[in-house]
């Protein structure tokens, strides 16, 4: 089902990213948001980041692979639609965590359109509560340089920070269950949260058949391609909470708490 029209699909050819794009029920929203609270409960503390949800907790795979998330995908990147990475984050109420200005391409390992990454909203995304930010058209700069700037509170991995000018940021205002999509060399970050309620996201990254190598276990989500490159996870999960916690941290996947 095309849920994407020829002008948008234009427009994140052209500015690097879409926003506001209807995924989620409003009830849908707050169920899926329930899971996050039980998960982030039993891995105990302040969770602010989880990377891999989606290989042991059913509702990270179940909200990764939404029919409508991957209807978009099929429209960007074709028929043939791997999950390579799934990331969750959570910002506590008057929070310091914030995201620093990076591409995914530099973590991904990736420059390419075909590996296009998702920002989904279990909750409003406000400038106030440290929304995501993006620099238009900044895709087009390539892979630009990096280092890491170790911060407790910026939830990047390792602290990788762009080392470009930013140049009129855009922040990416949407209602909860709305997506936005961006390109893997796209500059993104996000502020601290200011406001007295939570801010959670969920993010993934998808790619075609084209990808040659990942860190992490490929899922086939729709339709079908070589599997002798990847290590594959080919069915959800399906464990109970205890199993998946447990799962979860004997697999050393990273969790950052908030102070």
């Amino acid at each position: 089902m095309a849920i994407l029209s020829d002008e948008q699909i234009a427009s994140y050819e052209e500015l690097g990213f879409l926003d506001s794009i209807s995924i989620l029920s409003a009830d849908e929203a707050r169920a899926f948001r329930d899971e996050v609270e039980k998960t982030c409960a039993a891995l105990g503390g302040r969770v602010t980041r989880l990377d891999g949800p989606h290989l042991y907790f059913r509702w990270a795979w179940d909200l990764s692979t939404h029919p409508r998330i991957l209807d978009c995908m099929q429209q960007l990147i074709g028929p043939d639609i791997m999950l390579k990475s799934t990331r969750l984050f959570y910002k506590f109420g008057e929070s310091d965590s914030f995201v620093g200005w990076h591409q995914d391409g530099l973590t991904e390992q990736v420059k390419d359109a075909y590996v296009p990454a998702i920002w989904l909203g279990l909750t409003p995304a406000t400038a106030e509560n440290g929304c995501l930010r993006v620099v238009p058209r900044s895709h087009r700069l390539g892979l630009v340089p990096h280092v890491d700037v170790p911060n407790v509170d910026n939830l990047t991995t390792q602290g990788a920070t762009a080392q470009v000018p930013i140049n009129e940021p855009h922040d990416v205002v949407m209602k909860a269950g709305e997506m936005s999509l961006h390109h893997p060399l796209m500059l993104h970050a996000s502020n601290p949260n200011r406001s007295p309620e939570a801010r959670i996201g969920f993010s993934a990254t998808y790619s075609t058949p084209a990808l040659e190598s990942s860190r992490t276990a490929i899922a086939w989500v729709r339709g079908d391609g070589p599997r002798d490159r990847f290590r594959i996870t080919g069915k959800p999960p399906d464990w109970s909470m205890e199993e998946a916690v447990a799962a979860y941290r004997a697999d050393n996947h990273q969790i950052l708490f908030a102070k």
